[in-house]
């Protein structure tokens, strides 16, 4: 009797194992690995169940597009150690001129080319934020605004190729992670929009006289032309089939590292603490990569995504099923980073999105955007305890800074959801 039931609940068991290990503080990576291994014991002999440990996590951490992923890393904290971000401000600054509210757009539109170059959302708000807050707070607009438009421009580095996010959900899913990364180019394009719209209309107005010639203005952009066209260059390549993901990935870190030298901003010490904290981020993604698969793995082989997607389609379909997991997606971000969500998501929510007729691609930009509330959702939202870091701005005002986002971001995945051309206009293009 009692074996039966652990034959039938056995992935129950491990989710909830895995959600009272997180409640306690032991790190996810560590949480689901005990999860997943202690419910298989209950099922099969300890023999077998070591054996399977094993293989899932060669073959998870041997798959050759996870490549990219310290490349990607490595490109941004180079960048993070070049005054990069800084550059990139001023390109904006001067472009933006004084329009009211023109450097909050500035600082949206410096996210958002930084995110197309970096892939990480908290190497955004870090590097752009150290740069823009302090000139934010200085001309009137405020640590509310000046946090939340941060925090905020900072989650376009999960949509905007390249996408650390959308490099591990093209790996769990088999989706093609170059059609990946060009299925964010225009949803992205549309969210720095929307942004940047809210930006414009937030009151009290901030108008500050930058008087700047077309000269000028030019003189400032040649001085960061090589910074500003590598996003192009990196979207080009990608497009154009020239080069895979991982490749330019490669690419990008040689580009950065000979642009940085060139500069006479990069020596050996520097590059040395960029490959250094690129080591250590990669290690802890493949620690959750690795248990994040052997996770998987189990709850599939005990039919868990498949029962919980014929659960939420006999009880809700096309927007309802949807409105079901964004909320879901809303509260895992409250408490999870959004790597970690990733990896415990997408096993259980693809086959729902399968159901539900949605595209791989779709779904995956979909996730992505869930992944970018699970930035800014307190109280664990990873950029505003980053923000916080560099600024010392109190929580509860950038978690109400960051809100307009987080509504702008929940109201693209029903656009997303509802137009599916948006993501898809682009790779069909490809083929």
């Amino acid at each position: 009797m009692m074996m039966d039931f652990f034959y039938d609940y056995a992935g129950f068991i491990a989710i909830g194992i895995l959600f009272t290990l997180m409640l306690i503080s032991v790190p996810v990576f560590v949480a689901m690995g005990i999860a997943a291994f202690a419910a298989a014991l209950l099922i099969e002999d300890p023999f077998h169940v070591f054996k399977g440990l094993v293989n899932v996590a060669w073959q998870g951490a041997s798959i050759f597009e996870l490549v990219a992923l310290p490349l990607f890393i490595l490109t941004g904290t180079i960048m993070q150690r070049t005054d990069a971000g800084r550059d990139l401000f001023e390109v904006t600054k001067a472009w933006a001129g004084s329009i009211p509210n023109s450097l909050g757009v500035a600082t949206i539109t410096a996210c958002g080319i930084f995110a197309a170059i970096s892939g990480s959302s908290v190497a955004t708000a870090a590097t752009v934020g150290l740069v823009a807050i302090p000139l934010l707070l200085e001309e009137g607009y405020g640590e509310r605004r000046a946090g939340g438009f941060v925090a905020g421009g900072g989650t376009l580095g999960i949509i905007i190729p390249p996408s650390i996010p959308l490099i591990l959900y093209g790996v769990i899913t088999e989706t093609s992670i170059g059609q990946l990364f060009i299925a964010g180019v225009v949803p992205g394009l549309i969210m720095i929009t929307l942004f940047t719209i809210y930006v414009l209309l937030t009151r009290p107005r901030v108008r500050v006289i930058h008087n700047m010639s077309m000269e000028q203005k030019v003189k400032t952009t040649w001085s960061s032309l090589g910074i500003v066209l590598l996003p192009v260059v990196i979207i080009v390549a990608i497009y154009s089939g020239v080069f895979t993901p991982t490749e330019v990935g490669a690419l990008s870190v040689l580009y950065v590292t000979l642009l940085g030298v060139a500069q006479n901003r990069l020596d050996f010490a520097k590059l040395k603490d960029a490959a250094v904290t690129a080591t250590a981020t990669t290690a802890m993604l493949f620690m959750l990569i690795v248990f994040g698969q052997y996770f998987a793995h189990f709850l599939t082989f005990e039919q868990v995504p498949q029962a919980i997607a014929a659960t939420i389609i006999e009880n809700a379909s096309g927007i309802y099923a949807v409105t079901l997991m964004i909320l879901a997606y809303v509260v895992l971000g409250m408490f999870l980073e959004s790597a970690a969500m990733l990896l415990i998501s997408i096993p259980i929510f693809f086959p729902v999105a399968e159901q539900l007729g949605m595209n791989p691609l779709v779904f995956g930009i979909f996730a992505a955007i869930a992944m970018e509330i699970a930035q800014i959702s307190p109280p664990i939202g990873v950029n505003l305890f980053t923000i916080h870091g560099i600024s010392k701005i109190d929580l509860w005002k950038l978690a109400r800074g960051a809100l307009p986002f987080l509504l702008i971001q929940i109201a693209m995945l029903y656009l997303i959801y509802l137009v599916p051309e948006i993501v898809l206009w682009l790779p069909e293009s490809m083929q």
